[in-house]
């Protein structure tokens, strides 16, 4: 697994790109279908030592571009690894899937910045995945037309995409800009599948990050790259703002509760998972207790813990088939998404 690979290795992992992933599965897919990439340009002169085109990114569709009923995806991986071959057949999967219940979804994968050091600190995912939204927005979707899934570290940039709409990162529009939204406009849904939201001390939430021994992250490695991350917060960002006041949003189970209280302005339901037997379990567990249910109640949020289930637990079957391999929770998820898109 990614987890037993040291930093220098990852690193060499990482030149593998997202783009490169989903090229190498789309010719390998049957019945084949074409790649379909929208490149996002994003030019801007305030990060030290860049070109401005090489924070661009990409969206990696699954199938044709719809701006109706669209699932935005940011996957997972470290902030060191870049999307892989099993986040491509877990969404082709769900959208046979809906498609069998006559629903037609359009699945957009954000390919954003990954490396274990300055080239991918906080914060040019999240200037990516505001890039991103924002892209769509410009297609012609809604905002309501919109579910904003992650996972792992992926579900981190979920929450800080959240959190920077509802209180903008104290640093320049022009470097990280804001989305002028219309009033009452609201993402149709949030799914945040094991989110990785305590980085720098998981341990004050409770045991579990060295106690489950049977999950697929190791405890040293994902303390390991946590610290890279938070240590890099800021790196490279030609600005007089501290990395103390971008750690927040960077490590999202640390921002006021006063900022989630918000969240319902702006986001129909959230949905977060995890697997009882997974690191991540009680940081997981304490951001939806602290952050998510005071504010969305037992209707609109909703915590699935798996029972055995480990790290993106619904995402591993794909590791290795097409088609869950008898994990309960893939149901449940694919369920719920359909819910959200056919809800009036």
């Amino acid at each position: 697994m990614i987890s037993l690979l040291s930093i220098s290795e990852s690193g060499l992992l990482s030149r593998s790109s997202g783009l490169d992933n989903y090229q190498r599965w789309t010719k390998g897919c049957s019945p084949k279908f074409g790649s379909v990439v929208d490149d996002i340009d994003i030019i801007d002169g305030r990060i030290e030592g860049r070109e401005a085109s090489s924070i661009g990114c990409q969206l990696l569709w699954v199938g044709p571009k719809r701006t109706d009923k669209v699932i935005l995806h940011f996957p997972g991986g470290a902030y060191i690894f870049p999307v892989s071959e099993m986040v491509f057949k877990f969404w082709k999967y769900a959208q046979l899937e809906w498609e069998k219940q006559g629903l037609e979804v359009g699945i957009a994968i954000l390919s954003y910045t990954v490396g274990p050091g300055k080239d991918a600190a906080f914060p040019i995912q999240l200037i990516q995945a505001i890039h991103a939204l924002k892209h769509l927005l410009s297609m012609g979707c809604n905002l309501s037309d919109i579910q904003l899934i992650g996972d792992s570290a992926g579900g981190n940039l979920v929450a800080q995409l959240l959190l920077h709409m509802v209180h903008p990162l104290p640093l320049p529009s022009n470097l990280v800009p804001t989305l002028d939204l219309p009033p009452g406009a609201r993402l149709r849904g949030v799914y945040m599948m094991s989110p990785w939201v305590s980085l720098s001390d998981p341990d004050q939430w409770g045991s579990s990050m060295h106690t489950k021994d049977n999950d697929i992250i190791i405890d040293k490695t994902g303390r390991r790259w946590g610290d890279i991350y938070v240590n890099n917060i800021g790196n490279g960002i030609l600005s007089n703002v501290s990395p103390a006041q971008l750690l927040p949003y960077a490590e999202p189970i640390l921002a006021p509760n006063n900022w989630y209280s918000y969240l319902p302005q702006i986001v129909d339901r959230i949905l977060v998972s995890a697997g009882k037997e997974e690191r991540l379990l009680n940081q997981v567990q304490a951001l939806f207790d602290n952050k998510i249910k005071p504010y969305f109640g037992d209707v609109d949020g909703t915590l699935v813990l798996q029972d055995g289930g480990v790290h993106d637990d619904p995402m591993l079957d794909f590791a290795v088939s097409d088609v869950p391999l008898g994990n309960p929770l893939t149901a449940v998820v694919v369920e719920w998404i359909k819910e959200g898109f056919i809800k009036e």
